[in-house]
Formats: C-alpha cells, structure tokens, sequence
C-alpha cells in the first residue's frame, strides 16, 4: 500500500511539475509573441513618419513648383490660389473617404499583424453545417 501511495505521489508530482512548465512556456510564448509583434507595428509606424516627413519636404517643393509654373498665366497670388485650393479639394476628398482610404487599411495592417492566419488544417477542422 506505501509503494503505491508513493508512486501516486511521484505521478502527482511529475504532473504539477509539467503543468508549470507548461504554462511557464505558454507565458514566454507569450511574451515572445508580443515582442515581436510590438516590434512590427513600431518599426512600420517609424517607416511610416518618416516616409510621410520625406513626402511632405516634396510635395511642399512640388507645390511651390507648380506655383511658380502657373504664375506666367494667373500671376503669382492666382497661382498659389489655385493650389491651395487643390489641396483644399484633396482634403475634402479624403475626409470624404477617410472609411476606404484611412481607416480600412489600417485595421486590415492591424489585424494581420495580431491575428494569425487559420492553417489549412485548421480551415478543414470546421464543422459541417447541418441544412
């Protein structure tokens, strides 16, 4: 009767031992996960400032250029009139938008960064519905 209460209490121990390894691995996984993920979104929103900061520098030199280039024909407040008004116009386009230009590809960015993919087994794992 000891011997098996011994080997009972050794199952038991081995069992409490896997489990909190176990759920030590899950939680470095974790952390893992999060990592790399947060690493992800930050790099691409550093890439993304900085790319809107270089865009920015041309567009206020394309701006100008076309200012000028227009000038001959309106003069130099008609042509940056007419620019700015473009702008004005982009701008209500956009804010029009915003859903389709702004929003959704954000989300979808966002949502392929944090949720993984169903693998094809997990695809044929559903159950069939019933008619």
């Amino acid at each position: 009767m000891e011997n098996s209460d011994h080997r009972a209490s050794t199952s038991a121990s081995a069992i409490s031992n896997t489990a909190t390894r176990y759920i030590k691995l899950l939680l470095e996984d974790t952390r893992l996960n999060i990592a790399e993920k947060l690493t992800r979104l930050i790099s691409a929103i550093t890439v993304c400032a900085l790319l809107l900061v270089f865009l920015i520098v041309a567009l206020l030199f394309a701006s100008l250029a076309a200012g000028y280039a227009l000038s001959p024909y309106t003069g130099h407040l008609g042509a940056f009139l007419i620019v700015a008004a473009f702008y004005v116009l982009l701008a209500i386009v956009l804010i029009s938008c915003k859903r389709v230009f702004i929003v959704n590809p954000i989300a979808r960015f966002i949502s392929r960064l944090m949720l993984q993919a169903p693998t094809q087994e997990q695809a044929n794992d559903k159950p069939a519905s019933v008619s």
